[in-house]
């Protein structure tokens, strides 16, 4: 499976959306369809895929680079650092 469909699996199954869909249904929400569908209709995909393109984008991989003292292009090293960078941030 390629990689982001497999981070964007990740998101729609997490425990944060997971929380989010029991929530809107107002009951406990376990199934990987209902969670997919919630995930989507109320903009996780979108926010995705802007995160996603942020996270590939030449100015994360130069940050990335930097980070590790050598050029980064490995979309998964990229999207770790981008996604650690972004939790460093909103801790802060």
């Amino acid at each position: 499976m390629e990689l982001r469909v497999r981070l964007q699996l990740a998101e729609a199954l997490s425990p944060v959306n997971r929380w989010f869909c029991s929530e809107f249904h107002r009951c406990k929400i376990d199934d990987p369809e209902r969670l997919v569908e919630y995930y989507v209709r109320n903009g996780g995909a979108d926010g995705f895929a802007r995160r996603y393109c942020e996270a590939m984008s030449p100015e994360n991989r130069w940050y990335c680079s930097m980070f590790f003292g050598q050029e980064v292009r490995d979309p998964q090293t990229l999207w770790d650092y981008y996604m650690h960078q972004i939790s460093a941030r909103a801790a802060s």
